[in-house]
């Protein structure tokens, strides 16, 4: 299973993305190989963002989902707090509970996001090309 980063959904959702192209050919790639998967938080990031529960579901309609335990959410907040001391730009706490998921449940991660990764030695990034 390969758990795939918001930043990722929301470039494969619109045409109009300059990442559209990449991010749906990794999709498919994927999606070929092994099961795709998106976070609960990645749901609630589409919702925030606009999309309707109906869009949201038919769009990930093909998409396993994982919800956020505690163990996720404890590492997500674990991070975020050393991350946050050491004074760095401001970081999105969603884009640490997603990294938890993969961390937590030995995933792949699927992502645009190259930030932050020194924080997540334990997680197989994989970054469309």
């Amino acid at each position: 299973m390969i758990l795939v980063d918001t930043s990722v959904i929301v470039a494969w959702l619109d045409r109009n993305h300059p990442q559209h192209a990449v991010c749906a050919a990794a999709v498919e790639e994927w999606a070929e190989k092994d099961q795709v998967a998106v976070s609960s938080v990645t749901v609630a990031e589409l919702a925030a963002g606009g999309r309707t529960r109906e869009a949201i579901e038919e769009d990930l309609r093909e998409f396993h989902r994982l919800d956020l335990n505690s163990d996720d959410a404890w590492r997500a907040g674990i991070a975020f707090r050393q991350y946050r001391r050491k004074d760095n730009d401001d970081p999105v706490l969603p884009d640490f509970f997603i990294r938890a998921q993969a961390a937590t449940r030995n995933l792949r991660h699927l992502t645009n996001d190259r930030r932050r990764r020194a924080m997540w030695q334990d997680v197989d990034f994989v970054f469309p090309n």
